[in-house]
């Protein structure tokens, strides 16, 4: 049998077979924040954040997971990523990182026999439980792990499920109702203006509620291709899911803050990583990313993000609701609008920047938005998503209400 923790944690995790949690007395316990040590089998028990072989695509310095990091990630491989690195945060755990959480899940369930993260080292062999000492200090992690029971994933999700969100004063100022239907009623009550009034397609509502007529419906969605089948809900045409996904543009140039390498892991993971330093690592460019959104309410939105216009129809550019601008002209040639001023005037434009920087010329004389980034305080990324978020909330409901947001 396997004697270092990663290959121990393989081979449990391939076959079935639960670790057990021990407290300072050697006692077994159900909860990690009781527990000191992991115990594989008499032979092999380490401290829970014991370091492993697997290295961290991103770090420096050859850093390695921890035990306790990589059980947390096997325990939860069936939930999202948003779900998870909520757990993460939750339990004080450090995540994985989007790039090497497939390579790490792949190697332990036995996937592939072989990963180049996974360093050739004698760390940990031999280890008992009398030897713990073995691990310096300086390497060790305030952690806390996850628990460690073979019902374990059932145990989150079961956990998961009956989570209940707190509503506070702040929550429900951030509330998410879309009340541009009414304004727009007012106006053509009120001014006699002929203004649209087809509110955002809404699930809950009820059979019996009024629905504005056809001729109101051409301004805000007559671009959207409507399906071809009757909705029980209501009169107007159903659009399909992939009509209300939302589109955002970022730019393709590689020295611009937000691009394709780096745009998913702000916005899901809410941390700012430079996207030389991924394409440094050999990461390859996607052709699209899709990020999911989860909002306060636990709905989970996806957005299409891409760099290039060049195969969009009309379909695409109505869904088109934000564009990063890295602050060139040319960032528009051959797009729908090509100048600044018709484009801000259809989408929301966002400036990425350094917080302590301006924007330059010629950006500076555009309608877009300042988005603030420190070059070094990467808990402060938390705070600039949410800003972003709640910008294009606001845009969205007044003129795009027909996208899925």
């Amino acid at each position: 049998m396997a004697s270092d923790p990663l290959s121990l944690l393989r081979e449990f995790t391939i076959n079935d077979k639960p670790v057990t949690l021990l407290n300072e007395e050697g006692e077994k316990v159900m909860n990690i924040t009781e527990a000191k040590k992991i115990k594989f089998t008499d032979d092999a028990i380490f401290p829970r954040d014991t370091p492993t072989n697997f290295k961290k695509t991103n770090a420096t310095d050859n850093e390695t997971y921890t035990l306790e990091t990589l059980i947390f990630l096997v325990q939860t491989s069936q939930v999202d990523n948003s779900v998870y690195f909520k757990e993460c945060r939750t339990r004080g755990i450090e995540h994985v990182s989007i790039v090497d959480r497939r390579k790490i899940l792949d190697y332990l369930t036995g996937k592939v026999d072989q990963s180049p993260n996974v360093s050739i080292s004698n760390l940990g062999e031999k280890r008992t439980r009398d030897d713990a000492n073995y691990f310096d200090s300086t390497t060790k992690k305030m952690k806390v792990n996850p628990l460690t029971s073979a019902n374990s994933i059932k145990t989150v999700k079961e956990v998961l499920s009956r989570e209940r969100e707190m509503t506070t004063r702040s929550t429900i100022l951030k509330g998410s109702k879309n009340f541009t239907h009414a304004i727009n009623l007012a106006k053509q009550l009120v001014l006699g203006k002929d203004v649209p009034t087809n509110p955002r397609p809404n699930t809950t509502q009820k059979s019996g509620a009024s629905q504005p007529s056809s001729s109101n419906h051409k301004s805000s969605s007559a671009s959207i291709k409507p399906s071809t089948k009757s909705t029980p809900i209501n009169k107007t045409p159903k659009l399909s899911s992939k009509d209300r996904i939302p589109i955002i543009i970022v730019p393709a140039a590689p020295t611009a803050k937000f691009t394709l390498y780096n745009i998913k892991q702000f916005l899901e993971e809410q941390k700012y990583v430079d996207s030389q330093v991924l394409r440094e690592e050999g990461l390859k460019k996607p052709e699209r990313v899709t990020v999911e959104r989860t909002k306060s309410n636990g709905q989970i939105v996806p957005y299409h993000i891409v760099d290039s216009v060049a195969n969009f129809k009309q379909n695409d550019w109505d869904r088109v609701c934000c564009v990063f601008v890295a602050g060139q002209l040319w960032q528009f040639k051959g797009w729908k609008w090509e100048k600044p001023v018709d484009l801000f005037s259809h989408v929301k434009g966002f400036y990425p920047k350094w917080s302590s920087d301006k924007i330059n010329a010629p950006a500076s004389e555009w309608a877009v938005a300042e988005m603030n980034i420190h070059r070094s305080k990467r808990h402060m990324d938390k705070a600039t998503v949410s800003q972003f978020w709640d910008a294009l909330d606001s845009y969205n409901a007044t003129h795009k209400p027909y996208l899925n947001f």
